[in-house]
């Protein structure tokens, strides 16, 4: 009994909540900087545009950290890096584009440096004696993204955003014409050659050309497109005639069309990237033009008084024929000989003109 009295006496263990940990208000002010530097981070992520990279052949005038991309004047974008590629043949410029440059990144858009350039065709790239050399870009028209490009030699002559319609153009050869050859209609300049390229079989030439609107209404399925490169001199029965387009034309060749005056009332507008045949001038490209000819001989008991190859066939001032030979013709009966003349008639062209009275 004494034993369990003595084990009654022995005091009881009682659980005791624990204490509560107290937020300490030192913590504060890391947490909301955390928060903050978070927050920054996010919001630059958000705000950030890509990184692109465009090789170059050349990159003079650019300098990371300095140069500039420029879209229609306006700052997207800075070179941030210009090295050497592995092989040492190119340049490869990286640069940080702003967000809102991220659409203009498509796979056919097309950069070049824009420098002070002195050629024949003319001067371009003055302002930027005095801004510094920049990168130029010119969006494509693809729905499909890209971080890397291959750069332009040279700037484009017509950005994606002009109006106007693109034509082809197949010669025997390039004759003077080159990349940024005016085009002409009625001695005035409506275009130009835009790429020129050899046929895969050696034999002949294609030559691709834009024609800016509004000009381009004036390019149908009729129309003829002639060299008007350098001075045409031809010798005829009317005397020496000298055509020529411009100045710039001498020195950079050109191209100029039009449609034949009896062709005009059946026309209907080329559709875009329609071929066509470049001629070696005017006149054979308006003799080709015609669908119909009609060879005939005349004799004449009077001398020619020089009548020559080539000379026009008029008819109320309007050009129906052309002289395509001179030979003899012996008179049996008087033993004699006559001048006769081969003449290729042009039907065609008096029906235009007797429809259009």
């Amino acid at each position: 009994m004494t034993e369990s009295n003595d084990l009654q006496d022995i005091p009881q263990a009682i659980v005791a909540p624990g204490r509560r940990m107290r937020f300490s208000a030192v913590w504060i002010i890391p947490i909301v900087a955390a928060l903050v530097a978070v927050g920054i981070a996010v919001q630059r992520i958000l705000n950030e545009g890509p990184t692109i990279t465009i090789t170059f052949k050349v990159a003079e005038g650019v300098e990371a950290g300095k140069t500039f991309v420029k879209y229609k004047d306006v700052n997207i974008g800075q070179v941030t890096k210009v090295t050497l590629s592995d092989d040492y043949s190119h340049v490869v410029v990286t640069a940080k584009m702003t967000k809102n440059a991220r659409n203009l990144l498509v796979k056919d858009t097309k950069f070049w440096i824009m420098q002070p350039r002195v050629t024949l065709k003319g001067i371009s790239g003055i302002g930027t004696l005095v801004s510094g050399n920049y990168i130029g870009l010119d969006v494509g028209k693809s729905t499909e993204k890209q971080k890397v490009f291959k750069g332009l030699d040279e700037p484009p002559i017509i950005t994606s955003e002009e109006p106007g319609r693109h034509f082809l153009l197949k010669a025997n050869d390039l004759g003077s014409v080159d990349f940024g050859s005016p085009v002409y209609y009625r001695r005035r300049q409506v275009g130009q050659v835009i790429g020129c390229a050899l046929a895969e079989d050696g034999m002949s030439v294609s030559i691709k050309i834009f024609v800016n609107a509004p000009y381009d209404r004036f390019v149908n399925t009729n129309s003829v497109f002639w060299q008007a490169s350098g001075i045409h001199v031809s010798l005829g029965a009317s005397g020496i005639a000298v055509q020529t387009q411009s100045l710039k034309s001498l020195l950079s060749g050109g191209i100029a069309f039009e449609t034949p005056p009896h062709a005009q009332q059946a026309t209907t507008p080329a559709p875009e990237n329609a071929q066509f045949t470049l001629y070696e001038d005017e006149q054979t490209a308006m003799t080709e033009h015609d669908r119909w000819t009609y060879p005939f001989i005349l004799i004449f008991n009077e001398p020619l008084r020089g009548l020559s190859v080539g000379a026009p066939m008029t008819y109320l001032g309007i050009e129906v024929g052309q002289v395509k030979e001179i030979t003899f013709h012996y008179d049996a009966v008087r033993k004699t000989l006559k001048p006769k003349v081969l003449v290729l008639y042009y039907p065609e062209r008096v029906i235009a003109l007797l429809q259009n009275r």
